[in-house]
């Protein structure tokens, strides 16, 4: 799975995600840091089959597209707290979730 990381997303996530065996990049790591939601949808839409966010407004925006991308935008719920242990609630999620079934946006993950 191709993965891209928005920057409200640890990129502490980055190494741990490509060692479960997936193509991960981070907005940063791509120097697209402040580019506009709507490029940055199409660039992510073109290259990607999961998209992590933190910021709902997007999310949100993405959802409610007549004809979205294939791309899965997914909003993270997971807390803010320190990176370790976001990184490992993430992980922990991620790996008991069925990603065969997302759609355009989803909230994640579901309690």
């Amino acid at each position: 799975m191709t993965i891209l990381l928005d920057e409200n997303i640890p990129e502490g996530l980055i190494e741990p995600l490509r060692t479960l065996g997936h193509r991960v990049d981070s907005i940063g790591s791509l120097s697209l840091k402040g580019l506009e939601n709507g490029r940055l949808y199409r660039e992510v839409a073109a290259r990607y089959d999961l998209f992590f966010t933190k910021d709902r407004e997007f999310a949100s925006r993405v959802g409610s597209l007549v004809d979205p991308a294939p791309v899965s935008v997914v909003l993270v719920v997971i807390p803010q707290q320190p990176e370790r242990r976001f990184v490992t609630a993430f992980l922990e999620s991620f790996v008991q979730t069925d990603w065969s079934s997302t759609g355009p946006m989803r909230e994640w993950p579901h309690r």
